[in-house]
């Protein structure tokens, strides 16, 4: 048994990679929030909290916000719900079994952008291919679904459909652990698929699903780069994200701190989610 000084000399070797490659860019990136550093700025000087007060008081970032916290939650309900769902019906081997889980991965195997420039240029109502299609057969034009009224929904739809494939992925290898002689109790009493999944599935998957849950809320909350590539965060700012708010300040406004500082803010958000999901799955180790 180690003692808990050879554990520390262990891991120094580590610690000493991560500081100057990770752990030092971090905490210099952080200090910087709390000045007015820039590209064109050669004498940066300390501004305490004021970049953190300019983006709270920032109505498109309050925007930003409240869109982060409605996608993150409505996206990844239905992603957990369809997903499990998928991995349910794909518990029994059937043929083409592996070659269906090939493809239903590919979704989520396209990066943010390629998928956010793939519905851009799919729904775009100039140049978009559903309007190629309906013109060429000379039928009713398509919905226009980019504008101020269905971007809001457009982005959902299309973040759930790149990562629900994911949620199945993770889900389904706790479907295939569950002992064979729980589904044959489930054919001889007849229960519905509510109830298997509350007296069979829940049971003995709960920490998975919260696993899973919590890891998509985290990567939600980052979301910006298929937004980038479908909206641009609009119309207007329907659409905007604080990770693309980030974006447009460090770069469009070419602000560094000022880009900086929501990407901290996502990062707190994260590690808050992080410390409840630990206190959640101990009390579920517990109960």
């Amino acid at each position: 048994m180690l003692t808990p000084r050879q554990r520390l000399l262990l891991l120094a070797p580590l610690a000493l990679l991560m500081f100057p490659f990770l752990l030092w860019p971090v905490a210099y990136g952080f200090a910087l929030t709390f000045t007015n550093a820039g590209p064109f700025q050669p004498n940066p000087r300390f501004i305490g909290l004021s970049n953190y007060l300019n983006m709270l008081s920032d109505n498109i970032f309050r925007t930003a916000l409240v869109n982060m916290v409605v996608f993150s939650a409505l996206t990844v309900l239905v992603e957990m719900i369809i997903g499990t769902a998928a991995a349910f019906a794909l518990r029994e081997p059937f043929r083409g079994r592996a070659l269906l889980r090939v493809v239903l991965l590919l979704p989520w195997l396209l990066s943010p952008s390629a998928s956010g420039v793939m519905w851009h240029n799919l729904l775009n109502n100039q140049s978009g291919l559903l309007v190629y299609w309906t013109t060429l057969f000379r039928l009713p034009p398509p919905p226009y679904l980019l504008g101020l009224d269905t971007s809001y929904w457009t982005v959902m739809a299309a973040e759930i459909w790149r990562k629900t494939p994911l949620v199945t992925f993770l889900v389904l290898p706790g479907m295939l652990s569950i002992p064979k002689v729980h589904w044959d109790q489930v054919t001889l009493e007849g229960l519905s698929l509510p109830n298997q999944f509350r007296h069979i599935v829940l049971p003995q998957l709960d920490l998975l699903f919260l696993t899973v849950a919590f890891l998509m809320l985290a990567d939600a909350f980052g979301m910006s780069e298929s937004v980038f590539f479908l909206t641009g965060g609009g119309p207007g700012s329907t659409t905007m994200t604080p990770g693309l708010y980030s974006y447009n300040q460090a770069i469009v406004a070419q602000n560094w701190t000022a880009g900086g500082t929501p990407g901290w803010f996502i990062a707190g958000s994260v590690l808050m989610l992080g410390l409840a999901y630990l206190r959640l799955s101990n009390r579920s180790k517990v109960s």
